[in-house]
């Protein structure tokens, strides 16, 4: 597996700068999360390679229903990506199975 990312940054003409990470790790990514414990400062930790991301809330701040809506959208996001990373894994699973059953089954001296 190779993963990669990158950072791209879009100017246009009287537009504001736009800065943008992409992420697709491999196994050497990894996700924390930071507990706030008994204040609202809490995030999480997105690193990999020289990228580093953090989501979270700032000591300053008053948690309120906004941040409650972002984080129950970045939950929603997460768990549609986790299903579709477990549905593309379990469908090449299947495919390399039906693969190496069907060139078990074309080898020569094998009965079909």
């Amino acid at each position: 597996m190779s993963g990669y990312s990158y950072t791209t940054i879009s100017m246009h003409p009287g537009e504001t700068a736009r800065v943008g990470v992409s992420i697709y790790p491999d196994e050497r990514a990894s996700v924390r999360y930071y507990p706030a414990g008994d204040d609202p400062h809490a995030f999480i930790g997105i690193d990999y390679g020289d990228a580093q991301i953090n989501i979270g809330t700032t000591q300053a701040t008053k948690v309120t229903d906004a941040h409650v809506t972002f984080a129950r959208a970045l939950f929603d996001a997460a768990a549609r990506f986790l299903t579709d990373c477990e549905r593309w894994r379990d469908q090449h699973a299947r495919q390399v199975i039906d693969e190496t059953a069907h060139d078990d089954t074309a080898a020569p001296g094998k009965a079909a």
